[in-house]
């Protein structure tokens, strides 16, 4: 008789890790893992790529945040700070698509800190799924800001005027836009598949388009030397010191490059996802810089005269990107700047698929913890619609807390950067928990999957936790002094509050009764697949938690863990 030992590792590799990379179809993987199939598994890789390529949206990340860079630091920070957090992102990302190969589940990095954390686990998966909901939702809120932001654009340009929101029609607009993206999300994932499919090419003709079109238009162009080599320091910041100034730049090109993750979150919708998983996520990156830096150097090499493009007095109001554009087609067309309004609504379309493919990743993040009993209320925020095949509730949660955090647009001048920052912050500290832990904890005993990074994975994996520790500090420091209500750094404070309301509960309550990811497939079930795989020779002698008994040839239970999830 076949018997399943679900006692915590301590010394040996957990069973899921030893058996993630056998060549097992998609289902049969994900109960080995412990889970049944719930979501609905539509997406090929063209699509899981498509949501992450969508979710980055750079037409969305840096058109929205290109004011942000330009006034810290000028062409230098816009220009190198983009190629410089690309490059750095990769090292966080690669050993990510490694272990995403090995483990592809909804929970993602969440699950991973969980698998590879050993008796510890539970606790670091903890900890992560906490920090990851708190990046998903400012991710979330920041880009819907940044749709109400172009939308404000479009009127602007429309009329010919500054077009100012009040704060409550801001707000207004921003839950609304919450609302649409939610719909969009709950309806179907055949529906999110095509959605994605359609993102791709809005995303990469639209960018063409507008950095074809710019410099085509645009009758002077900066020069090389300036592009490339001006520093330019902003005393309305407060920031004096230029390295400081730099750093602090580097938040426009580093929100661009959070949430790639999403591969990893839809894991579960997509075919062949240990492949197509890490391979969607890699791809969603480098497709992302080559569209992000000829959007940039465009935009660039097309200002008309930099100290136009922030003036408050203008028709933008000092909103750098839809300014640039205006400023091209006013020089060209003698001062008829209406023709700009094309460009600015490739932006606002953009930003759209942006902000629905936020919903998907948050939603995903929040069933998969729910799934594991991790949230008050998981019993209703795992639940699957047996029509749609979509997690409602968990979309309907997410769309909320949302909402709850754009509140500080109502009474913030710096919410935009301040929720900016909560989302890379809380998102790279998620990423770095189970990096870490395949580099020390799991380091022995880690089983590849399919796509890894062979010799390289350790010196790769170790750059890339530095860099999560680093922009963790840089993006909580203040970006605007003297420090006060209206200009505080909001960052710091929710990660602070995150931190000790994880850690606190977890002392209190959630340690007795948490375990880390629980799998809903019968142990019968598990227990057939563990002994189908040792029959076939699948599992190594060394750490194999079945032996033959010796009496009657049949499988019986070693010493020893089958998994320390």
């Amino acid at each position: 008789m076949v018997e399943l030992n679900l006692t915590t590792a301590k010394k040996r590799p957990s069973a899921v890790a030893r058996l993630s990379a056998e060549p097992l179809d998609d289902e049969a993987r994900l109960r080995q893992l412990g889970y049944k199939q719930e979501l609905t598994r539509e997406l090929s890789l063209l699509k899981n790529f498509a949501v992450s390529f969508g979710l980055l949206s750079m037409l969305t990340g840096l058109g929205g945040f290109y004011t942000y860079g330009f006034t810290h630091g000028g062409p230098v920070s816009v220009i190198w700070g983009w190629p410089l957090a690309v490059t750095m992102t990769l090292t966080v990302a690669l050993p990510m698509a490694e272990v995403c190969s090995a483990l592809p589940t909804s929970g993602g990095v969440y699950f991973w800190a969980g698998t590879l954390g050993g008796r510890h686990g539970p606790l670091y998966s903890w900890i992560t799924g906490w920090f990851n909901l708190l990046g998903q939702v400012g991710i979330t809120a920041g880009v819907e800001y940044t749709v109400v932001m172009y939308l404000q654009q479009v009127i602007s340009i429309s009329e010919g005027r500054y077009y100012e929101f009040t704060r409550a029609q801001q707000y207004g607009l921003y839950c609304g836009f919450i609302i649409l993206h939610g719909v969009a999300n709950a309806i179907s994932v055949k529906l999110l598949g095509w959605l994605s499919v359609v993102s791709v090419y809005w995303h990469v003709l639209g960018t063409l388009g507008v950095v074809i079109g710019l410099l085509v238009i645009a009758p002077v162009h900066q020069s090389a030397g300036w592009v490339f080599g001006t520093f330019i320091p902003n005393p309305d910041t407060g920031v004096n010191n230029p390295f400081y100034l730099f750093l602090l730049g580097l938040l426009m090109s580093q929100w661009a490059m959070t949430g790639y993750d999403t591969s990893a979150h839809i894991a579960e919708e997509t075919k062949n996802a240990a492949i197509a998983g890490p391979v969607g996520l890699i791809m969603a990156i480098v497709g992302s810089f080559i569209c992000g830096w000829m959007f940039l150097l465009s935009l660039t090499f097309s200002i008309q005269d930099p100290a136009n493009i922030t003036n408050p007095d203008t028709i933008s109001g000092g909103y750098a990107t839809s300014q640039i554009f205006m400023d091209a087609f006013a020089a060209r067309f003698n001062g008829n700047t209406k023709p700009a309004l094309a460009f600015m609504l490739i932006l606002f379309v953009a930003s759209n698929w942006c902000g629905t493919f936020c919903i998907t990743a948050n939603s995903r993040m929040l069933y998969a913890f729910s799934r594991d009993d991790g949230i008050p209320g998981s019993r209703w925020w795992k639940r699957v619609n047996p029509t749609t095949g979509t997690p409602i509730n968990s979309i309907i949660a997410m769309g909320a807390a949302a909402i709850l955090l754009g509140l500080s647009l109502l009474g913030s001048t710096v919410a935009f950067s301040a929720m900016s920052s909560i989302g890379v912050i809380g998102m790279y500290i998620s990423y770095a928990i189970p990096q870490f832990l395949r580099l020390t904890v799991a380091r022995k005993w880690f089983k590849k999957g399919p796509f890894h990074l062979g010799k390289f994975s350790l010196v790769i994996g170790w750059i890339g936790v530095f860099w999560c520790a680093f922009i963790t500090v840089v993006f909580a420091l203040p970006n605007q002094y003297p420090v006060n209500s209206q200009t505080l750094n909001y960052a710091p404070v929710a990660v602070g509050v995150t931190l000790i309301f994880s850690l606190g509960w977890w002392l209190l309550s959630a340690r007795k009764w948490f375990k880390g990811p629980v799998r809903n497939v019968d142990v019968a079930v598990k227990t057939a697949c563990l002994a189908e795989a040792y029959q076939r020779g699948e599992l190594d002698d060394a750490s194999e938690p079945f032996t033959k008994s010796s009496d009657d040839g049949e499988l019986e239970e070693a010493p020893g863990p089958v998994t320390s999830v």
